[in-house]
């Protein structure tokens, strides 16, 4: 009995081959085969195509062969409807060319184009420049014009220069009278009318601010809206020196009108002047005004 166990539970070297090898390849080839059926796979086409492919053999095997394209109807393409097929997409394959071709034309003329803006854009700066250094020239000669012009009038009879710049637009007068000296000035105000007198001297002592005098001087014949920036302003003691140069009378002619619309610089003239001219310009407003010489003097005072 024990013997046969012992014999029973020995295997011999083929049985081992088997059990081991053999039956675990075999199923997985069948297993392999069944999943490659499933799937739709030719696998007589593929192991003929690879002894096909193999030294040796590949002389006694076959090529396979190709399944043939069917159409949508169930048959075979004839060699003209295969053709056709091929020009269909050679021709679909020239649009979609052309179609990169014309979009790369596109891109190379959008960047010409922006090359040519900036190129257009640099050249205005340059030529922006220039004008730039030349309009720096030209105000420097401007104002040279204008304050040969100022002495002209200083060295002129104040009764016939006085005419001459009432007949002026206020900012011409401004102007004008920025570039003379305190006591020209006041001879020349001292001959005009007092309501124009009184404008010129507001003017002068508060200037608009432009940033180019001849658009300043220009600006209300032209009646033009240009920006403001750098006139020659006159300090608040030029100006009193300036009504100080003039008589009494004339001065407080100038003064009462001009306190109708601004009494403060009415104030600030009196203030810059001397204490000698002040006192005759305040006994020429008392003689014409009482009322209003006593108002300015308790506002001097404050």
């Amino acid at each position: 009995m024990a013997d046969t166990s012992i014999e029973g539970a020995s295997y011999s070297a083929l049985e081992r081959f088997l059990i081991w090898f053999v039956i675990p390849f075999v199923f997985t080839a069948v297993l392999l085969f069944v999943l490659l059926s499933i799937f739709d796979y030719d696998i007589k086409s593929s192991i003929q195509k690879a002894l096909h492919n193999t030294p040796v053999i590949g002389t006694i095997v076959p090529a396979p062969k190709e399944k043939a394209v069917v159409t949508s109807d169930g048959k075979a393409p004839t060699s003209e409807q295969s053709i056709k097929v091929k020009d269909e997409e050679i021709t679909k394959l020239n649009a979609r060319i052309a179609e990169l071709q014309t979009a790369l034309q596109k891109a190379d003329s959008t960047t010409e184009q922006k090359d040519a803006s900036l190129k257009d854009a640099q050249a205005k700066l340059t030529d922006l420049e220039e004008k730039l250094k030349n309009k720096t020239q030209t105000e420097e000669e401007y104002n040279n014009q204008i304050t040969q012009l100022a002495n002209m009038y200083a060295k002129m009879n104040p009764s016939k220069a006085a005419p001459i710049i009432e007949a002026l637009t206020p900012k011409e007068m401004v102007l004008v009278f920025s570039m003379m000296k305190a006591d020209s000035r006041g001879a020349i105000l001292e001959k005009m009318t007092p309501a124009k007198a009184a404008e010129a001297s507001i003017g002068v002592k508060d200037v608009v601010p432009v940033r180019d005098k001849q658009i300043a001087a220009l600006q209300e014949r032209l009646a033009t809206n240009g920006a403001a920036k750098t006139v020659t302003s006159v300090s608040k003691t030029d100006l009193g020196q300036t009504f100080a140069n003039m008589t009494p009378k004339s001065a407080s002619n100038v003064l009462l009108e001009m306190n109708k619309s601004n009494p403060d610089k009415v104030l600030a003239i009196l203030s810059g002047m001397d204490n000698a001219s002040r006192s005759k310009v305040m006994t020429s407003l008392s003689d014409a005004n009482k009322e209003i010489a006593a108002s300015i003097s308790a506002k001097l005072v404050q």
